[in-house]
């Protein structure tokens, strides 16, 4: 499966309306006056399995949670055994050497203490 299939896929689960082109996929369409409109999101595959994302028309909170989502996690690292003070998320996994961010640096989810 492709990067741009699995996308399609995630966007059916959703129940999302896109638009397939050959070397993009659009999604998010808006009317913007009586006989125009535009797709809000498009993305492209690049290697790798990966896809570039390009999001239109935002707000500053939507921006932040399209890059580094939400949630909370807590920090599952334990002192006691390691004798070394870092952060490893309870979401991600990620580590981190700063010993409680405020956010996952891996997958932004807000790190609550216990």
């Amino acid at each position: 499966m492709t990067a741009t299939d699995e996308l399609r896929r995630l966007l059916d689960e959703r129940g999302a309306e896109h638009f397939d082109g050959c070397e993009s996929t659009l999604w998010g369409y808006e009317q913007t006056s009586k006989s125009t409109g535009a797709y809000r999101y498009s993305a492209d595959e690049i290697s790798g399995g990966f896809v570039n994302v390009w999001l239109y028309r935002l707000t500053p909170a939507q921006a932040v949670e399209a890059a580094l989502g939400r949630g909370t996690c807590h920090d599952t690292w334990d002192v006691e055994q390691t004798g070394r003070l870092r952060f490893q998320c309870s979401e991600c996994g990620a580590m981190s050497l700063e010993i409680t961010p405020r956010y996952c640096p891996n997958c932004g989810a807000k790190v609550v203490t216990k």
